[in-house]
């Protein structure tokens, strides 16, 4: 081999290590960044008829689990169990005869409390074997009787992502007036050793016309304060219910602040949509 083939393969040899270490040094920032939850169908269940209004209950498949998240359950007729705790069943009805039942008994019923909160479950896939929800409704029985039953509307709801080379907002999405907040992940756990502390405001824009970099431009709706080793890669925040309006169309995004009693660290991520069925977060 002579002299000016040798040098080529030497740059060539070169080059190759340095892409090479560039990628592995790289690779978690690209996993993080690029690979989050992958959600295969996201509905909002809701409906109403002149005894029950059933609001915001939300029923997801990701790729492990099955999601039935928080909603709410009024009770317009007081007199409807006369007395009896009522049974309440959420059913939900996919093809080929594929149904799932979620039954709970109301505690402590009685007239002056009347607006009732179902809790989030999750189910491994393979338990529940629904592929999709093409139907739904909610029944309350008592004394083996039932006494009313809504046929529930399935509204589809928009996954959200937001992320930087560090942070990522996870599991958010949004329904024309429902939010689920989600979750912040972070890369490195050393934000949390430096910031015990952190603050998460969520905000959408008020003029899309304005200046996007005043902060008297936003509407903050919901702001979340604790500890960073609990809210940071930890388990979602929740729902927020946006009164008389709609999520849909905002430009929304997050602020992050990070504190520990001397300094402050803070930054954006704007939350964009995106489809159901793709990676996203």
């Amino acid at each position: 081999m002579d002299k000016k083939h040798k040098q080529h393969l030497l740059v060539t040899l070169i080059f190759t290590l340095i892409v090479t270490a560039t990628l592995f040094f790289m690779y978690d920032d690209f996993v993080f960044q690029t690979y989050g939850e992958v959600v295969y169908y996201d509905y909002i269940l809701k409906g109403e008829n002149n005894q029950l209004k059933v609001e915001n209950i939300e029923a997801y498949l990701d790729r492990q689990s099955f999601h039935l998240g928080e909603g709410r359950i009024i009770f317009k007729d007081v007199n409807l169990t006369n007395g009896a705790v009522p049974t309440v069943k959420l059913s939900l009805y996919g093809e080929n005869q594929q149904k799932f039942d979620y039954e709970f008994v109301v505690e402590e019923y009685h007239s002056d409390n009347l607006i009732y909160s179902i809790q989030s479950i999750s189910k491994k896939y393979k338990e529940i074997d629904l592929d999709d929800v093409k139907s739904a409704s909610l029944t309350i029985e008592a004394n083996d009787q039932k006494l009313s039953e809504v046929d529930l509307k399935i509204t589809p709801v928009e996954q959200l992502e937001g992320s930087n080379k560090e942070y990522r907002i996870e599991n958010a999405s949004i329904s024309n007036s429902m939010m689920r907040l989600g979750t912040l992940k972070a890369a490195s756990d050393d934000v949390i050793k430096e910031y015990p502390t952190v603050s998460l405001e969520y905000r959408y824009l008020k003029d899309k016309n304005g200046d996007k970099e005043d902060n008297d431009n936003y509407v903050v709706f919901k702001k979340i304060t604790g500890k960073s080793k609990e809210l940071v890669n930890g388990n979602d925040y929740g729902t927020y219910n946006l009164e008389d309006d709609s999520f849909k169309d905002k430009d929304l995004s997050v602020v992050i602040i990070f504190s520990n009693g001397k300094e402050k660290f803070a930054f954006a991520i704007d939350l964009k949509t995106r489809e159901v069925g793709d990676y996203y977060g």
